[in-house]
């Protein structure tokens, strides 16, 4: 178990600033380990039981005695019918189940499907939300979330074979969390405070006795994240693939019986389109913004309803580019903010960072700016996962850094002192958040996103790259005003496997993201013409990696990990590279065959629990039965294209339907 991380050291020092008993475990903000989670789901913390759904498992049976399901389902069909009606008629026909470089769309049959089912895959600690419950008039100490991903693991008597994945769609469920009997959050926030030894069983009747008592928790809302269209490499050859996410709320609604829930408005998310439609309506924002400049500057702010929309679709690759993921600079007007004063602004400090603020508050743009894949927490994989299709970091950068930020909150109010209720942006890095010491973000890791000089000048405060690196803008988009880049090793002479090497610009089609166009403007980097295992080549974005790759093929060295050796860390991993059966299979429907070739060794980016990937890149496992993998290297793991995990793209899987 692992606290999203945050440094062990750091955290007793913030615990003893704050008078927190010595005895005191330290604050526990996530729940992953898988053990745990099943115990809990045993318990009484399935999905089922969330929907108060008895013993329903399968999606198959919660479609047949939930209505609460049916109705997120229903929701989900009708917005995947509307976005492929609408890309057909703009000439993008998506297909189910397909071969071939044609787009793929979810097959909603694992929404009523005997083999699949919500899989707990995380909790999170959330008190640190209670500053949004306050502006909505809500008493209370934040909320709890259980996230569910859907998953399958069936015997298919064709192959003989048992079969398992999860798939990128997850559903959160937020419960609202009660003051403590002093009235105060500072007996919540102690409750958290769980020593984690021992068994999982034993840490599941902790949680479900304090933290997660349900007589504690009041279910609030459901909320969606799903991948519901892929559009593969071989169709987006310059982009290297592109995806789009589906995002909705549902309010749980009181009443007797199992939940009962009706769509909701989403948070901080402007209906774009109506918005550009309504005049009036754009200049009753325009004021709104003005008037709350500076809560939109700390980062706790709730945009009337009125403005919001009902669902949301995010788009990858270059996500953090993409005007569909900054609907407010999309749905309002030039100079809508000029004359707004930003004296007294810690952040902002100029119209481009005001709306890049506004987007990153919105859900396409937080999920899209510093997440992975769309996702902040996608979890770990148990045993029935293949070994060659598992994650080895189950959280975004944007939550890792975030863990510093809720330790220090949580410490606080466990302590009964006021917490520190700014909100750093979805892509900084990690900051000291320590009471008495002065506020200041770490150095932007390897890959990381940085803010280039001309973008750094409309912020108020701001990160450098760690030493050796420099802040490298990969891709133009002129549809966005505030330019993110990635801090990178120049030097074709430190250059190492896994960084990008190609530069390009993004052609915005407006309201119709899913026809924009990415074109390749340049090569920075890793110029060897053919393979060899002492120069870099250039990998294409054609076969899957966005941005290019710098390449070198493994020595016998590296295939051991020598590396590693005496507490070392190189910036590269011997990992997997897939190879030309593993390349021929993806772009086809035959999922277990794909995994099966999926052997080929090759040098990728290193990643941890602490050390993450560039964006639209994951942290992969390294199989355990490679020599090492369980011992020199069992923290480690491989930056891998996000759409290169078979459980984190919607098509190559089996028949949703198919009998278990």
């Amino acid at each position: 178990m692992r606290l999203v991380g945050w440094p062990r050291l750091a955290l007793a020092v913030l615990l003893a600033v704050f008078a927190v008993p010595a005895a005191a475990a330290e604050p526990l903000l996530d729940v992953q380990d898988v053990a745990v989670l099943r115990q809990l789901e045993a318990s009484g913390y399935g999905f089922a039981d969330v929907l108060g759904a008895g013993k329903a498992d399968s999606t198959a049976e919660l479609s047949r005695d939930s209505a609460a399901w049916r109705l997120i389902a229903g929701h989900v069909g009708e917005d995947v019918a509307a976005l492929r009606a609408e890309m057909l008629a703009n000439g993008r026909r998506l297909h189910e189940v397909t071969d071939g470089n044609v787009g793929r769309v979810i097959d909603l049959g694992w929404l009523r499907s005997p083999i699949a089912r919500f899989q707990l895959t995380a909790i999170v600690n959330r008190l640190d939300r209670q500053d949004f419950a306050a502006l909505s008039a809500e008493a209370g100490c934040g909320e709890v979330r259980l996230i569910f991903r859907l998953a399958y693991a069936f015997d298919d008597a064709k192959r003989k074979r048992r079969l398992a994945s999860r798939l990128p769609f997850t559903l959160n469920a937020v419960f609202g969390v009660p003051t403590g009997e002093d009235g105060s959050c500072r007996q919540v926030a102690q409750a958290w405070l769980v020593d984690e030894a021992g068994e999982p069983a034993a840490l599941a009747r902790k949680l479900a006795s304090g933290p997660l008592a349900k007589a504690r928790l009041r279910l609030k809302q459901i909320e969606l994240n799903a991948q519901i269209v892929r559009f593969p490499s071989g169709m987006e050859t310059q982009f290297g693939g592109q995806a789009a996410y589906l995002q909705r709320i549902f309010a749980a609604v009181p009443g007797e019986g199992g939940a009962r829930l009706r769509p909701k408005r989403l948070e901080n998310m402007p209906d774009v389109a109506r918005l550009k439609a309504d005049a009036g309506l754009r200049r009753e924002l325009v004021d709104y913004v003005r008037a709350n400049l500076p809560a939109i500057d700390r980062g706790v702010y709730l945009v009337p309803e009125r403005f919001l929309a009902l669902k949301a679709i995010s788009y990858s690759t270059f996500g953090s580019a993409r005007l569909a993921n900054h609907p407010f600079t999309e749905a309002l007007p030039a100079g809508a903010f000029a004359g707004l004063d930003y004296g007294a602004a810690r952040l902002v400090r100029g119209e481009k960072a005001l709306l890049e603020r506004l987007d990153n508050g919105s859900c396409t743009g937080c999920h899209q700016a510093g997440g992975t894949a769309g996702f902040h927490m996608f979890g770990l994989d148990d045993a029935s996962t293949s070994a060659l299709n598992r994650i080895k970091v189950g959280i975004s950068p944007h939550l890792h850094a975030e863990g510093f930020r809720r330790a220090a909150y949580v410490a606080a109010l466990a302590a009964g002192a006021e917490p520190d209720r700014y909100r750093p942006p979805s892509f900084a890095p990690p900051a000291n958040w320590q009471a008495g010491q002065p506020f200041g973000y770490q150095p932007a890791a390897l890959t990381m996103p940085c803010l280039t000089t001309e973008s750094a000048k409309a912020f108020g405060e701001g990160w450098s790259c760690a030493a050796g690196s420099t802040c490298k803008a990969l891709v133009e988009s002129k549809a966005v005003g505030i330019e993110l880049g990635q801090c990178l090793r120049l030097e074709e002479a430190r250059n190492f496997s896994g960084q990008p090497c190609l530069t390009g610009a993004i052609s915005t089609a407006v309201g119709k993201p899913y026809l924009d166009r990415y074109r390749q403007t340049g090569q920075f980097g890793a110029f060897a013409k053919g393979f060899s295992q002492t120069a870099f080549n250039c990998r294409p974005a054609k076969i899957g990696v966005p941005g290019g790759m710098a390449y070198r093929q493994c020595t016998p060295g590296d295939r051991i990990f020598a590396g590693f050796a005496n507490g070392k860390v190189p910036d590269e991993i011997c990992g997997l590279a897939g190879g030309k059966a593993f390349d021929d299979c993806v772009a086809t429907n035959q999922f277990d065959a794909c995994l099966a070739k999926a052997v080929t060794r090759g040098n990728r980016g290193t990643c941890s629990a602490t050390s993450f990937c560039r964006e639209d890149y994951m942290c992969q496992a390294i199989p355990d039965d490679v020599p090492g993998a369980t011992t020199t290297v069992k923290d480690y793991g491989f930056c891998s294209p996000t759409y290169f995990l078979f459980q984190m793209r919607i098509d190559g899987h089996p028949d949703p339907q198919a009998r278990p």
